[in-house]
């Protein structure tokens, strides 16, 4: 080792004797820190696990999926006894409640994971979080619904998280046609795809995240920079130079980063888990403490990065500090913040966007990724420059008023950098906080499925016979509101050359008020003619039905024989009602149908009802219980797309966490602020500067940026959410003023709360002690 490197090495050690061996002020300095780089870790940390969290996550989803469920596509595996499966997707007060309906034809029966063995009927297996529910009094209008013995619990492995309600449920599927006969579980095929207005989700709310997080970080490390740098001018006294005291700083520094390192690393243990416990209502399903896992390279790279943040702000905040032997000096005549430099980032982004020309929203969005988190991350980036000179500017015009607000004023305009700092990271999340709200309209109009306000209920049966198809239309017309709804039982017929008109059975009085019939009885059928096009098929995929014509009715399962059928010498033609035009049926009274067998028919029952109570919709589910599991019952009044959905659940989550920063962000430097500025409180209070006084000047040194803070952000948000819907997706503009109205409120609520929560602070500070030296 040179000299050269001894002396750095003896000036990094003397910067870390000075921050852990200057007493209890230094201890303090450094827990405060320490705290705040910590609490920024913690949430870097978090957010480098998100992407293991939903890889492992879908590998078991995947893992329990059966391939290609319903087109008979899954090879037969010699030595597999196969298993008939049926998928079920149930609703429980808007939780979702899914799993298989299984029949195991053998021992060697596939093995699903999580599960021992495959329930037979009257059997079933429940994840511990559905057998919770089914047996605390909020599952009581569950429980009619899983009345079968349960054999065992789903393990980890067979489940997405710790709330997921899934089952296997025991069931005589083999003569059902919609069974699929399976020989594995284990799927490899991808969900849908993220669309553009997603990925521009996606890449603003990740940009907008973790820009504030470094933000505060950044902020952290220059707590008590008064202090150090009294501390190192008294280095520069007994001969150390300007670079060994910049190397000095450098160690302060960077032990203050390292504590913080590990101790953003204790509270992302503790907040993880944590995590099973509060995450219901965030993720469906849950998350696994062991999900929450930072990949290591990611891991490395913070564990690097903050460190280096951390002593590269400290240097560099020391170009406009004048270190000499006898005191510190703070550039009197200091030049006034450029501007020009600081609009280069708006100029760059912007133009980095306008370059899209919609491109991003021609396919998926993934192609334009890069030009677009580039231009996004710009434009966030200049909200925290343009501060300060927009703080300065605002300040040095100010003049009069009480007296509270004239020291305000001036300790304002003596250093405005510091509060600008202070709430810069607020800014940057009001603004990305305003532009995701913006784009949450276009893509929630197109994810959601019924107008807000209705709820659609909507009861399907696929009935192997005609008797089970009249018990559900019966069941139906019983339900409150069902009773004047069109209730649909249909099916399809093929020829023998593969061409295809569908088939509506029902009776005399129904199809009365569809069709202008001549005459009707039990037992005829009629050919409902049609001037509508048949959208989307071309015209000879569909036949015109014949007197004694032999036709067959569809199947559901590949391998299975198609019922038979010979149309009645009886068919008449019809036409539709004024009104009632639909494409063109074959209508079908129960009886023309009395002696085929095997035939799957489909019921349908729709209801639109501003009744949004859950509870009703679980009654409807549980009186069409009876009927088994080939009845399904949707709600369908707040649904929208589970891909949607997933996005926008982990952004909320992601904004709870970041405004929660910066909350804790702010109390620990608005702390340091304090204890700094004690002997100066203490001093006024001395003179006579009654304590409210002081306590409204505070208020006031936090309220003045803060009001520029949001006003900057409230027009880089709008303007940010205007470029990326217009230049990047090619969507028109609409935006949520109410929503803008309360995101600017609650930011400046939470500064004036946190300013509020210091003023205990406040009155220890300016007691008598404050006049004391260090």
């Amino acid at each position: 080792m040179t000299a050269s490197h001894r002396r750095w090495v003896a000036d990094l050690a003397l910067g870390i004797r000075l921050a852990v061996g200057g007493g209890r002020t230094s201890w303090v300095r450094l827990s405060l820190t320490a705290l705040g780089v910590g609490l920024g870790v913690m949430v870097l940390l978090a957010a480098t696990s998100v992407p293991n969290m939903l890889e492992v996550r879908g590998e078991r989803g995947d893992a329990r999926a059966v391939s290609h469920l319903y087109d008979g596509v899954n090879d037969a595996i010699p030595g597999v006894d196969p298993v008939f499966v049926v998928q079920r997707s149930e609703e429980f007060l808007g939780r979702g409640v899914q799993g298989y309906l299984i029949e195991p034809t053998g021992p060697a029966a596939p093995r699903a994971p999580g599960v021992r063995r495959l329930p037979g009927p009257g059997e079933s297996v429940l994840s511990p979080a559905l057998s919770a529910l089914l047996n605390s009094p909020e599952g009581a209008l569950l429980r009619p619904r899983f009345t079968q013995r349960v054999i065992g619990t789903i393990a980890e492995d067979g489940l997405t998280g710790p709330n997921d309600l899934f089952f296997y449920v025991g069931e005589n599927l083999r003569a059902q046609p919609a069974a699929a006969e399976v020989y594995r579980f284990g799927s490899s095929e991808s969900g849908r795809p993220l669309g553009s207005l997603e990925w521009l989700l996606v890449i603003l709310g990740s940009a907008s995240f973790l820009i504030p997080v470094v933000v505060f970080v950044a902020t952290s490390t220059r707590l008590a920079a008064s202090a150090r740098d009294r501390r190192l001018a008294a280095l520069r006294l007994i001969g150390a130079d300007g670079k060994r005291v910049r190397r000095i700083a450098a160690g302060e520094a960077f032990v203050g980063a390292l504590a913080g390192l590990v101790l953003g690393g204790v509270l992302f243990l503790v907040a993880r888990s944590l995590v099973p416990y509060l995450s219901l209502s965030a993720l469906r399903g849950g998350i696994f403490t062991e999900d929450i896992r930072p990949r290591w390279t990611l891991g490395v790279l913070i564990a690097v990065m903050v460190p280096l943040l951390a002593v590269g702000v400290a240097v560099l905040s020391l170009r406009r500090t004048i270190i000499e032997p006898l005191g510190v000096v703070r550039r009197a005549k200091q030049s006034r913040r450029k501007l020009w430099w600081r609009l280069l980032p708006i100029v760059v982004g912007a133009g980095l966007l306008e370059t899209q020309g919609g491109r991003f929203a021609s396919g998926t969005g993934a192609a334009g990724q890069t030009p677009v988190l580039a231009g996004v991350v710009l434009l966030l980036m200049a909200v925290p420059l343009v501060l300060p000179w927009v703080v300065e500017r605002v300040v040095l015009r100010l003049r009069g008023g009480s007296p509270a607000w004239q020291i305000a004023v001036r300790r304002l305009q003596l250093d405005s950098g510091t509060a600008a700092r202070v709430v810069g990271g607020v800014a940057v999340v009001l603004t990305g906080a305003i532009a995701l709200q913006s784009l949450f309209i276009p893509a929630q109009s197109r994810a959601e499925q019924v107008k807000a306000g209705t709820v659609e209920i909507r009861a399907s049966l696929s009935a192997g016979s005609l008797a089970e198809s009249a018990r559900f239309v019966t069941e139906v017309r019983g339900l409150p509101g069902f009773g004047e709804e069109p209730v649909s039982v249909s099916t399809s017929l093929q020829d023998t050359q593969h061409r295809y008109v569908s088939m509506t059975v029902g009776s005399c009085a129904e199809f009365r008020v569809l069709a202008e019939l001549p005459s009707c009885a039990d037992g005829d059928v009629f050919y409902a003619k049609s001037r509508m096009p048949v959208q989307g098929e071309p015209t000879d995929q569909v036949f015109t039905p014949a007197a004694g014509q032999a036709v067959s009715f569809s199947t559901v399962r590949r391998g299975v024989d198609s019922p038979q059928w010979t149309i009645p010498a009886g068919l008449s033609a019809v036409g539709f009602r004024p009104g009632r035009e639909s494409p063109a049926m074959v209508l079908a009274t129960p009886g023309a149908l009395a002696s085929t067998r095997g035939v799957t028919l489909f019921g349908d029952a729709t209801l639109r009802t501003p009744n949004t109570d859950p509870l009703f919709v679980e009654q409807v589910r549980n009186t069409l219980a009876p009927l088994g599991w080939k009845v399904s019952v949707y709600s369908l009044g707040t649904g929208v797309d589970e891909t949607y959905l997933l996005v926008k659940r982990i952004l909320d989550i992601g904004s709870v966490i970041t405004l929660l920063l910066a909350a804790a962000s702010l109390m620990v430097v608005a702390l340091e602020q304090m204890r700094e500025r004690r002997r100066t409180l203490a001093a006024l209070m001395a003179t006579g500067v009654p304590r409210g006084l002081l306590a409204r000047s505070l208020l006031w040194q936090m309220a003045i940026p803060i009001v520029l803070a949001v006003a900057i952000a409230v027009a880089a948000g709008l303007g940010l959410a205007a470029l990326l819907l217009t230049a990047a997706a090619g969507k028109p503009v609409v935006f949520d003023w109410s929503t803008v109205a309360v995101y600017s409120g609650t930011g400046m609520a939470a500064v004036l709360l946190v300013t509020g929560l210091t003023l205990p602070a406040l009155w220890r500070a300016a007691g008598a002690e404050g006049l004391r030296g260090e």
